[in-house]
């Protein structure tokens, strides 16, 4: 096997430094502003879900609470 020359190795650099800018290009991250709204988005939407299941589970809890108390009373 022969080894690579001087030039190759050069075009092989650039070669693999142009591919490396495309792919940071590409798959870059969202500007600040974008991420910005992505994270209010995203938190609206974790907090109503909390809402939603803190009510779900106060509902429980009361049918529980009446049950228990329905049972005590009949026992």
């Amino acid at each position: 096997m022969r080894g690579f020359s001087k030039s190759e190795v050069a075009g092989f650099f650039l070669g693999g430094a142009a591919a490396g800018a495309i792919a940071a290009l590409l798959f870059a991250p969202k500007s600040g502003v974008q991420i910005r709204k992505d994270i209010r988005k995203i938190s609206r939407k974790t907090i109503q879900q909390l809402d939603d299941l803190q009510a779900d589970l106060r509902d429980q809890i009361s049918d529980g609470y009446a049950q228990v108390r329905r049972m005590i009373k009949t026992a």
